[in-house]
């Protein structure tokens, strides 16, 4: 196989079609990090990295230079051939720095699965199939959050991700009630608290909301990401299931909470695990303790959205898809990775990407 040339990566910015507010942040504007990869015979693979500084510590700055100045360097002159040595040479580049790792190896299996001829999510080993979405009611009043579900119900969403945590636990447990009368019951509600709630409250809530009965699949990070005792504690006392999104990255985070029984479901991240491989031995990891995934995104690129919904498109273990974030932007492509009908996203069953 022929080896890698040269790395390079531009940073672009698209606006978002709303504000996106969670408990922790406010975002109006998605900037990107787009990497390319050129084998020495010309093929070029492509990626993306969109750093939350609130999520995994990375910037744009640290990222785009993490990529040039520390990724780059390790691979280029290497072979594709040595898939392994590629995907460890990106691993132990340096420490943390999930985006820059994530676009980086997403170039790779895009130029790995051009030169198979296959697209990723064949590469992945699966048929090219619509990945179910479901859309993420950003915080605001009440008046605009029912006003926000119903629109997207109407557009055709049957699940819908419900950001809380900046009102008082009763507010956001009234709110929710007020929202599934609104959409009615035959909508899911996948409740997410971005690590607002203390345990207490966290217990409250999942008692409260498992009296109401409402059609929920579960609670997301109700409290701070290295609460794990925490975490286990609401865990064992619901009645509803818990999944873990900030509390963990890496598979090492994912092995202490799986082993210790610390959730129901994992929210897995591209820009938090570093990538598809990492991605992929937290899923197999999960399989086998009978935890199950969502594939989850930032507000990011759908460069990197593509490979996300490879990954859910070819991994059973994934229940859920939380991936958006491609009906929020204005971002402009020179080729579209996919095609939007309702709450489906249907990847082009073209090579690579």
């Amino acid at each position: 196989m022929p080896v890698i040339q040269q790395v390079t990566s531009t940073v672009k910015a698209a606006r978002l079609t709303h504000p996106f507010t969670t408990a922790k942040h406010t975002v109006t504007e998605m900037d990107s990090i787009y990497v390319t990869i050129q084998l020495e015979n010309g093929l070029i693979g492509h990626g993306a990295a969109t750093p939350n500084e609130v999520v995994t510590g990375d910037t744009l700055a640290t990222t785009q230079t993490v990529i040039e100045h520390v990724i780059a360097p390790k691979i280029q002159g290497l072979d594709l051939a040595d898939w392994q040595q590629l995907l460890q040479q990106v691993k132990t580049a340096i420490e943390h720095n999930t985006p820059a790792k994530a676009a980086i190896e997403i170039a790779l299996y895009d130029l790995l699965s051009q030169w198979f001829k296959v697209p990723l999510v064949t590469l992945l080993g699966a048929q090219p199939q619509p990945v179910i979405t479901d859309y993420t009611i950003s915080i605001g009043s009440t008046t605009e959050m029912i006003a926000a579900a119903q629109d997207k119900v109407a557009a055709g969403f049957t699940a819908l991700k419900i950001k809380l945590g900046t009102s008082p636990l009763s507010e956001d447990l009234h709110r929710v009630q007020q929202i599934s009368t609104a959409v009615g019951p035959q909508v899911r509600l996948r409740l997410d608290a971005n690590q607002a709630w203390t345990t207490k409250e966290a217990l409250v809530a999942v008692a409260q909301l498992t009296q109401l009965g409402l059609p929920i699949d579960f609670i997301e990070q109700p409290v701070k990401a290295g609460n794990l005792v925490g975490l286990k504690q609401v865990t064992q006392a619901s009645l509803l299931p818990i999944m873990a999104d900030e509390s963990v990255h890496s598979y090492a985070d994912a092995l202490k909470l799986v082993t210790t029984h610390c959730c129901d479901y994992i929210n897995i991240k591209l820009m938090k695990s570093g990538g598809l491989s990492e991605a992929e031995k937290i899923d197999q990891l999960c399989a086998a303790n009978g935890v199950g995934c969502m594939l989850g995104c930032m507000i990011e690129s759908q460069v990197s959205l593509a490979a996300a919904v490879a990954f859910v498109a070819s991994h059973p273990n994934v229940k859920f898809a939380d991936l958006d974030a491609v009906y929020m932007t204005d971002e402009q492509l020179k080729q579209p990775y996919f095609e939007l009908h309702q709450n489906k996203i249907y990847l082009n069953q073209q090579t690579g990407l």
